[in-house]
């Protein structure tokens, strides 16, 4: 008997799951709010500019027909989600796996998005991330990745990495929430690194960001009390090539086009923008070093043009580059 797979949010990476889901035969609901430009045109052509989903999907707007779902998927803007575990509140979870497949942490609290769950009162029968590199365009195109299931109860992160495992995605999972979690968010505000250097023709500079820009997310994610070792995996490292080289990645293009000084059109879709400040909440916190994130965020809030900020990051002293410890 097939799942009763629920997406909630509809746009790029929500209407993948709902044709992923399809693919792997799942019964799929997907769920958006009433007057969703995108949701109202995927209802009516069953497709977007990325894909296109089977007549057998369900779409609503009515949050209730999730109720009893098998599997609830979220891929809501990571912003908007404690917002929408008011509703979820309202209906039943128990029997439901929830999966957070966004890749940010909350502006204003730097609360990861599993804490906001928690928090929300939210009580499913597990609560995991899916994380790791891929685009849609991809995907639908037939071209294989590997994904990574993180949940704190080990056995929830088997069952469903067993559930959603196929010939396009080889399933990995871990019981680090911590580091996958926070691992994937910063991941988001270096692929917006990356497009700085791509804008301002430093692309050569790559090689060292990805070298460097491990080794602060994963000494905040030792902090934390997570495991470092999660930053060098499919949550973070393993998503770089999706994230610093594509030409599908939105933090990347919105980087670039700091870069090149000019129109920054996918501010909305570009999650780094808002993490960088959440990852520097936390860098505070837990009084951790992270230069690169740091500059970021000071060129988004353009506090420091790019090109002077690249300056001032070679003027610092140097280092050894792997020291005894973080």
């Amino acid at each position: 008997m097939p799942l009763k797979q629920a997406v909630l949010g509809c746009g790029r990476w929500g209407s993948f799951h709902l044709w992923y889901g399809s693919r792997i035969g799942n019964s799929v609901t997907g769920w958006e709010p009433e007057g969703i430009p995108g949701f109202v045109k995927l209802r009516e052509t069953r497709k977007n500019m990325y894909l296109e989903i089977p007549q057998d999907i369900r779409l609503t707007s009515d949050l209730e027909e999730v109720s009893g779902s098998d599997m609830v998927i979220v891929t809501v803007p990571a912003q908007k989600f404690r917002s929408l575990c008011g509703k979820l509140r309202e209906i039943d979870l128990s029997a439901a796996d929830l999966i957070l497949c966004m890749k940010g942490i909350e502006k204003d609290t730097g609360n990861r998005l599993t804490e906001i769950s928690q928090e929300e009162g939210l009580e499913p029968r597990s609560l995991s991330i899916w994380v790791g590199p891929g685009h849609p365009q991809q995907f639908v195109a037939e071209v294989p990745s590997c994904m990574l299931i993180a949940s704190e109860d080990e056995s929830d992160s088997v069952r469903i990495a067993g559930l959603m495992n196929s010939d396009l995605i080889r399933f990995y999972w871990s019981r680090d929430i911590i580091g996958c979690e926070v691992g994937a968010a910063a991941k988001n505000v270096i692929g917006i690194a990356a497009g700085i250097l791509d804008g301002l023709n430093h692309s050569g500079l790559k090689g060292a960001l990805m070298a460097r820009a491990p080794q602060e997310v994963a000494r905040l994610v030792a902090a934390m009390g997570g495991d470092w070792r999660s930053v060098y995996g499919l949550s973070h490292l393993g998503d770089y090539e999706a994230t610093l080289f594509s030409p599908y990645s939105h933090n990347r293009l919105y980087g670039q086009a700091i870069g090149k000084g000019t129109g920054m059109e996918s501010l909305r879709l570009a999650e780094g923008v808002d993490t960088a400040t959440a990852v520097m909440l936390l860098a505070d916190e837990y009084e951790v070093e992270m230069p690169i994130t740091s500059t970021v965020r000071k060129i988004i809030n353009n506090e420091i043009p790019a090109r002077k900020a690249i300056g001032e990051l070679f003027a610092r002293p140097e280092k050894e580059e792997f020291p005894n410890h973080f």
